[in-house]
């Protein structure tokens, strides 16, 4: 004879929860003094995933065939989660284990019972989810309030106590690590200075992340662009701002102080290129970083991002330069079952709304190839600015767009003062006039350029970046904007 089995689980113990011993009680009310019982028990695991000892080892048992019978206080305790539960009910069928619990009272045998027990398991998960967001906005909450919600601290930091509010919560301190990773700011603007050449030195000297691990360029640029580390002022914010984030911060701003960014991973993934989704939070912590060398090290890795990007695209020249006209996120090649698509890329990372912008590879490159085939016999005997100066013109052109963001701002001040967005705009003019300015390169003359017809790939795309500043699309109609 099998042997019955009772499980329990206990998330937290609360005064209004039901403890271990209880469960336990309650469940053996249902067996008789001849069966042999085994007692599985999880204490501080939350329902909502299998990762649980106790059930994992109650589940081997069911696989050997050893127990012929399992016996729950209520439904949530073994899962929260239907799919989870659909699984667990398969495998005991599969066994021909019973299943019983105490509080639904309704067995597995009868197709009555086994309606009722996908029901109850709807209801459980949804009050998991509810609770969890429950748990998510209050936390949200905080975050905006300036509460420490948690969590790592970021390299070069440690956690402190403090106040906020009358309150006590966290707040961060720099560490021994804090002047090597300032230094890692001031280093990277250096001339011919890359983030793999500061990776390479940081492994070589035995300088780990803060999880441990090797450096990398990726891991390297995700500090650089972390705001946690700057003394943010208006113009970080703006920045920030610019690329999507919600800002809160007081009126007027702290000097000095950092940024903290919270996300719902739901909407966000890309934490610091697309902060669509994205709270940016006034910190208590001061900034180590100062805001021109943070902002001087944003561009650098802008410029370098936009050169990549218009390098790559083995698919289509069109990469790099078209973008979703609903969201404005770029459009990415995606391969159907006859023919590739430019498909947009915050549609299929769940971020734009609507259908997002869909088209054939083919029919936009003869559309745009046709505008660009025009251009270039209008242009023909023209002088044209050298391919070198499209990454400069695009930072005129990314600062024109930021300076936009502020004047607006200053219409509708939400999270810093007039007269410092108005600092910030001046600032950023500065910037338009002498990278206008030191705009040169050696011209090219359009008339020795081959025809649109004879160019191959490589031709075409540093052709179309020349000549297009950026290509908007939805699912009818493409808009061109010719440099």
């Amino acid at each position: 004879m099998r042997d019955t089995a009772i499980y329990v689980r206990q998330s937290a113990d609360r005064a209004d929860s039901v403890s271990l011993e209880t469960q336990e009680q309650l469940c053996r009310r249902d067996t008789s003094p001849a069966e042999k019982v085994r007692v599985y028990a999880d204490r501080g695991f939350s329902g909502k995933n299998t990762a649980r000892p106790a059930l994992r080892a109650m589940m081997q048992a069911v696989s050997r065939g050893e127990i012929g019978r399992v016996l729950v206080y209520r439904l949530d305790r073994i899962s929260r989660n239907l799919a989870d539960f659909t699984r667990l009910l398969a495998d005991f069928d599969a066994q021909h284990v019973e299943f019983l619990s105490y509080t639904e009272r309704f067995e597995t045998a009868s197709p009555m019972g086994q309606a009722m027990r996908s029901l109850l398991m709807v209801f459980a998960q949804l009050e998991r989810e509810t609770i969890s967001g429950r748990v998510r906005d209050a936390a949200f909450a905080r975050a905006k309030a300036g509460f420490d919600t948690g969590g790592a601290p970021p390299l070069g930091y440690r956690r402190i106590p403090a106040l906020c509010m009358g309150k006590r919560t966290g707040m961060f301190a720099p560490d021994d690590r804090a002047p090597a990773v300032a230094a890692a700011f001031s280093r990277y603007l250096a001339p011919d200075v890359s983030l793999t050449t500061i990776a390479r030195a940081w492994n070589s000297a035995g300088f780990r992340t803060a999880r441990g691990g090797e450096w990398s360029a990726g891991t390297l640029c995700r500090l650089l662009r972390n705001p946690v580390y700057a003394q943010a002022d208006a113009r970080i914010y703006a920045y920030l701002a610019a690329r999507g984030a919600e800002i809160h911060a007081p009126e007027p701003l702290p000097e000095g102080h950092g940024i903290h960014l919270y996300a719902d991973r739901r909407i966000n993934s890309s934490r610091f290129t697309n902060l669509h989704g994205t709270m940016a939070v006034c910190a208590l912590h001061r900034g180590i970083i100062a805001p021109e060398i943070w902002m001087a090290c944003q561009e650098k890795l802008d410029s370098s991002r936009k050169i990549r990007t218009l390098g790559k695209g083995q698919r289509t020249w069109l990469s790099g330069i078209i973008f979703c006209r609903r969201c404005g996120c770029a459009m990415t090649v995606s391969r159907g079952r006859s023919a590739d698509y430019l498909v947009c890329g915050g549609h299929k990372r769940g971020k734009c709304a609507g259908a997002g912008a869909v088209w054939r590879v083919a029919a936009a490159e003869e559309m745009v190839g046709t505008v660009l085939a025009e251009r270039l016999r209008e242009l023909s005997g023209t002088i044209l600015p050298a391919a070198g100066d499209a990454a400069q013109r695009a930072e005129v052109d990314a600062l024109t767009l930021r300076l936009g963001e502020i004047v607006q701002m200053m219409t509708q001040p939400q999270g810093a003062a007039i007269a410092e967005l108005a600092s910030a705009a001046q600032q950023i003019r500065g910037e338009i006039a002498r990278k206008t300015a030191n705009l040169r390169g050696n011209p090219v003359c359009s008339g020795d350029m081959p025809a649109w017809e004879e160019c191959d790939t490589v031709q075409r795309r540093m052709l179309a970046a020349l000549l297009i500043r950026g290509i908007f699309a939805d699912g009818e109609s493409l808009e061109i904007y010719l440099s």
